[in-house]
């Protein structure tokens, strides 16, 4: 298929015609960002339970959501008491049992997550973002409906709560650009949900860490333009939170936030770029249904075409390149723009770098730095409340903490009585998570704390970790 620009449909999204306007909005998006940044987003539980509703196509309705005042009267309603005072006691036993600190429904059974209220939009946008780069494709997920409690007082509140809706609708708002995260992530969902208990506490866990897979491998992919994919997921490393010895000069610094980092600084001229590059002559009107071409999906087209083809497309490319400066404000100073590492050696592909550089150095030179910021703190701000930590003058470094690393472990020794240790490592690398030699020393050192470790040897290979509760 020849890969061909759609010259009108980019100046009409992209407004060349007036004063460019960078992001607009298309049918497909890649990330479910915008340019104002609330620092009081996103609320993982709040996420959770919209995903949950979604790959189960369940609906809460908004006059429904769950108030847990009205909702512990309606259980009280629904008993007799012989005295008063016994409705007063029986209130505060359920409070204390059904109702947590923040007053929201404590989640005590898989069920419950289904009624989590989802307030803020932007929390329903993550959901449907997580919906579609790890769900979107597989067959819709619920649980049981035939719930079952050994006491008396769950099963009144099940009979209390509001009644779920079922939707047909599949949002399909992004695009999945990775869709071996996807698999991944699907196989450890449905691990988890066979375990009653460890789905209930720990779901909002999995969910939280293969968002900040997806994102982090998204923005390392962006950064090598296109170049081949030579790892499906480039692991990235972390350091443990028992380790007391952090360095500038461990790999786990250089090549663990700092590397994810750079690739994120770059987030919202990639996005542009890439939506740009996408309008293209052979797009399907029902472009819905469609993902969005990788930069690798572009280059592989390009590579088929014939020369005439690719010299026509360059030529569309410099078109382009023209008119984007022209349109833009008069306040860069394209002169001290810089060279740059083509990352193909086919002269329109190398065209196309020098267009994203373009685009990535004005943002960085003019007034529109600040959207340009703002974009990715959506990303960094999440990071910094849940993997990110300071260490002194190391700087900020991803930490897996212990909690971390026992559901993560659990989730990769699965129903198996026992795990190799090199093989439980691999697993982790599999998932996005590489460690140093002392940082595997520390995690090692923390399972023989624990008592999980089986030696058959002194061998690093005849190392087991064993299955826990």
């Amino acid at each position: 298929m020849s890969y061909k620009l759609s010259l009108d449909a980019i100046r009409d999204k992209f407004k060349f015609t007036s004063s460019i306007r960078h992001n607009p909005k298309t049918e497909l998006e890649l990330l479910p960002y915008n340019t104002k940044f609330k620092d009081n987003q996103y609320d993982f539980r709040e996420v959770t339970g919209e995903f949950i509703r979604l790959i189960g196509q369940k609906q809460l309705n908004e006059k429904e959501t769950v108030n847990t005042d009205e909702l512990i009267n309606n259980v009280l309603d629904a008993i007799e008491f012989e005295k008063p005072p016994q409705r007063s006691e029986f209130k505060q036993m359920l409070k204390t049992l059904f109702v947590d600190e923040n007053n929201q429904l404590y989640l005590f059974h898989p069920q419950t997550l289904y009624y989590i209220n989802t307030v803020e939009n932007e929390n329903k946008k993550l959901a449907t973002f997580l919906f579609n780069v790890l769900w979107m494709n597989e067959e819709p997920w619920s649980m049981d409906n035939d719930v079952t409690h050994s006491d008396l007082m769950s099963a009144l509140l099940f009979k209390s709560l509001p009644q779920l809706s079922t939707s047909t609708k599949r949002p399909k708002n992004y695009s999945n650009i990775i869709p071996t995260i996807s698999d991944l992530f699907i196989k450890d969902f449905k691990w988890l949900a066979t375990k009653s208990d460890l789905f209930t506490n720990q779901i909002e866990k999995i969910i939280s860490y293969y968002y900040f897979l997806y994102v982090s491998q998204f923005a390392r992919r962006n950064e090598i333009l296109f170049k081949p994919i030579e790892q499906e997921i480039q692991p990235v490393y972390f350091t443990f939170e028992g380790e007391e010895r952090l360095s500038k000069t461990r790999v786990s610094y250089e090549f663990g936030w700092k590397s994810i980092e750079r690739a994120i600084n770059q987030t919202f001229a990639h996005v542009n770029f890439l939506k740009m590059i996408n309008f293209t002559e052979s797009t399907s009107s029902d472009s819905k249904n469609n993902d969005l071409l990788s930069y690798q999906q572009i280059a592989n087209q390009v590579e088929s075409m014939s020369t005439e083809e690719q010299l026509e497309l360059e030529q569309q490319v410099e078109q382009l390149i023209e008119e984007y400066k022209e349109n833009l404000s008069g306040d860069i100073k394209w002169e001290l723009l810089g060279t740059f590492h083509a990352s193909s050696n086919i002269p329109v592909l190398k065209k196309l770098d020098s267009f994203f550089h373009i685009i990535d150095y004005q943002f960085n030179q003019s007034s529109r730095a600040k959207p340009y910021n703002e974009f990715k703190q959506w990303f960094v701000h999440f990071c910094q409340k849940s993997f990110l930590k300071s260490r002194g003058r190391s700087g900020k470094m991803l930490i897996l903490d212990t909690d971390y690393l026992l559901f993560l472990t659990k989730l990769m020794i699965k129903d198996e009585p026992k795990i190799r240790l090199k093989n439980l490592f691999s697993e982790f690398e599999t998932r996005g998570m590489i460690f140093d030699r002392d940082t595997q020393t520390a995690i090692v050192d923390y399972f023989e704390k624990l008592n999980l470790l089986e030696k058959k040897s002194d061998s690093g290979d005849a190392i087991y970790v064993k299955a826990f509760l």
